[in-house]
């Protein structure tokens, strides 16, 4: 036994250890609260831990908490994080501080984003779970009840994982119940080639055997007790996922039932929706040596009819070769793309015309035995005979323009000098606008045609009685527009146009008709909703003619008196443009429709002739088309 002043050392001793002990351990607390504010509850949580809190104006309460042991901060921090939940708060945590705002509003306060989920059990924040062997959506509807009504759940399908945005703590439970759910789909996959069978009868088989009962429609896939059965019409295969033993037992099903029939071959109607039946039927027999044709080792002949009523195939092969077949169609029953062609004609004619003249006339034209002299020309007008025959007659005819004259009679009366000056200036011009416009599907010629059909004398016969008689032909005359798009995978059109313009000439001729014609045909290459030129032309004609006496017309200022001159200026501008508008849909046909009709209404408007039904374009089909009075 040791002396009692040892024995006092060795207690002094550990005390001094134990209070050094004391100064190194974390600062603990003991809670206790009745009926405290919830805000003065959250100022001494912060002094605690040395947290900031941002405490949203709409948090108010009394709490109550009661703890018979120590809590350290961590624990301080986590009590308060479940006094908030139980009273309706939530608690964000922020670069700034922790928010607590109520539970119902908390969406919108930024909750925090948990990427390693490690934040504590009571904040509000979001995750994103990902799902390796289930599908997430199918997911949502399992967990949507166990997420409130404050939290969030949603599935990403482009990364098949979920979104969930929930206290921490519950985000980590389901993410165990999620696991789970994602591990019971794993199981084994076997993949079974059929030698004689068709995958999609064999589903239908299965199918029926599983529910009892066959469906009036193909199915894509089927539940087989847990396992599922899936039909690749491509390599006309079964693919099965799940337990061993049931796809073992699916597998000796199905071989059973994969045997060879008496006729290998199958007989199948195939509706087609946009492509042409007698041009596919053509192309899948010269692709597949169709028609009675043998192909392969196992004698087998395929036969492919089109049905043009229907628009449809008649095929008979075998399942692989069907199925080879209808993944063609596939890619070639599919709707063409549309091309709306406008193309604008603008043509500007002008011609200008000047003409002055002066003639005279000396001699009594009365008088056959008494000379007659003057000048005669026509560059101006009317010549000087005609005027002077018109006058004596007394049924002068004049030229248009400026006709004066100076006129001297006989003791008789009669003409003997005459003196006449001519002037004319005119101009014209003329405007030519087309638009025609005609739609047409792509690499489909269409044509359209505005104008009229006039005969054309294309001979004649008389017989020794006199009966005589011409024969003639009708020929189109007026706008034609003919053009072939090919659209290419650039959204260019590549366009084959033929253009033409004719017209009758006002101009007489004993042959017949004159016509003047303007024609275009071109291959040309332009975007979509861009307007190219096609040509032109520009025609500048300049005709000058001058009449005079020789010598007396070279004369200075007296000249004139002795000459006629006419001047005439010809111009013409002609430049046709063109511009494809591709229509992939039913949506922009019915846009490009919708505009077309609308100016064609305002035109209508405009001329005080509004329609009385312009609410919808179909309406003009379904009612008589009335003119409001």
């Amino acid at each position: 036994m040791l002396p009692l002043a040892i024995r006092k050392l060795i207690t002094a001793w550990f005390c001094v250890i134990a209070l050094g002990a004391n100064i190194s351990v974390a600062q603990t607390w003991q809670v206790n609260l009745q009926q405290a504010d919830i805000g003065v509850f959250i100022q001494q949580v912060s002094k605690m831990t040395g947290k900031s809190f941002i405490i949203d104006p709409r948090v108010k309460g009394k709490v109550s908490v009661i703890s018979s042991q120590e809590l350290n901060e961590e624990a301080v921090y986590h009590l308060l994080l479940s006094v908030l939940r139980v009273h309706g708060f939530a608690a964000v945590e922020t670069p700034d501080g922790v928010k607590v705002v109520p539970q119902n509003i908390a969406k919108q306060s930024g909750v925090d984003f948990d990427s390693q989920g490690i934040a504590a059990g009571g904040l509000l924040v979001t995750r994103m779970i990902p799902v390796k062997q289930a599908t997430a959506s199918e997911l949502v509807p399992i967990l949507r009840p166990l997420i409130p009504q404050y939290g969030h759940l949603a599935a990403v399908d482009s990364v098949n994982a979920l979104i969930i945005s929930d206290h921490a703590d519950n985000i980590r439970e389901l993410e165990s119940l999620i696991e789970r759910l994602d591990n019971s789909n794993e199981g084994a996959v076997r993949v079974i080639g059929l030698n004689h069978a068709w995958a999609n009868d064999i589903l239908d088989l299965l199918t029926e055997l599983n529910s009892g009962s066959a469906g009036p429609e193909k199915q894509s896939s089927s539940a087989i007790l847990s396992t599922k059965v899936i039909a690749d019409d491509r390599t006309n295969r079964m693919v099965l996922k799940g337990e061993a033993e049931e796809i073992e037992s699916l597998v000796h099903l199905i071989q059973q039932l994969d045997t060879p029939t008496k006729s290998s071959s199958r007989l199948s109607v195939i509706p087609l929706r946009y492509a042409d039946a007698p041009k596919t039927a053509e192309l899948i027999s010269g692709l597949m040596g169709a028609n009675g044709l043998t192909e392969g080792s196992a004698n087998q002949t395929i036969y492919v009819k089109a049905d043009e009523d229907l628009n449809a195939l008649v095929i008979r092969a075998n399942p692989n070769v069907l199925v080879d077949i209808q993944s063609v169609l596939k890619e070639l029953d599919v709707p063409r793309a549309q091309v709306l062609v406008e193309a604008i004609i603008a043509e500007v004619t002008m011609d200008d015309a000047e003409a002055f003249g002066f003639q005279w006339l000396f001699g009594d034209v009365s008088d056959s035995s008494s000379p007659v002299f003057g000048t005669n020309f026509n560059a101006a007008g009317n010549s000087i005979t005609e005027i002077a025959t018109g006058i004596a007659t007394g049924r002068p005819t004049l030229s248009n323009g400026l006709t004066a004259a100076g006129i001297r009679f006989n003791s008789n009366g009669d003409l003997n000098l005459a003196g006449i000056l001519q002037a004319i200036e005119s101009n014209s011009n003329a405007n030519l606008l087309s638009t025609p416009k005609i739609m047409t599907l792509d690499n489909q010629t269409s044509k359209i045609l505005v104008g009229e059909t006039r005969p054309f004398q294309t001979g004649g016969y008389a017989d020794s009685s006199s009966n005589a008689f011409v024969t003639t032909t009708r020929e189109d005359i007026g706008l034609t527009l003919e053009v072939t798009p090919h659209i290419n995978a650039g959204d260019e059109v590549r366009m084959e146009v033929l253009q033409i313009v004719e017209a009758a000439s006002a101009e007489p001729s004993s042959l017949g008709t004159i016509t003047t014609k303007r024609e275009i045909s071109t291959t040309v290459i332009a975007g979509n909703r861009r307007t190219i030129v096609l040509g032109g032309l520009i025609e500048d004609n300049v005709i000058e003619v001058q009449q005079k006496v020789p010598l007396l017309g070279d004369l200075p200022v007296i000249g004139a008196l002795f000459r006629s001159t006419s001047h005439e200026n010809q111009k013409k501008n002609l430049l046709v443009f063109i511009r494809p508008t591709i229509l992939r849909s039913q949506q922009d046909m019915q846009q490009v429709t919708d505009d077309k009709f609308n100016a064609f209404r305002s035109i209508e408007i405009s001329q005080g002739f509004p329609l009385t039904r312009p609410e919808a374009l179909n309406d003009r089909f379904d009612a008589p088309y009335t003119v409001a009075q």
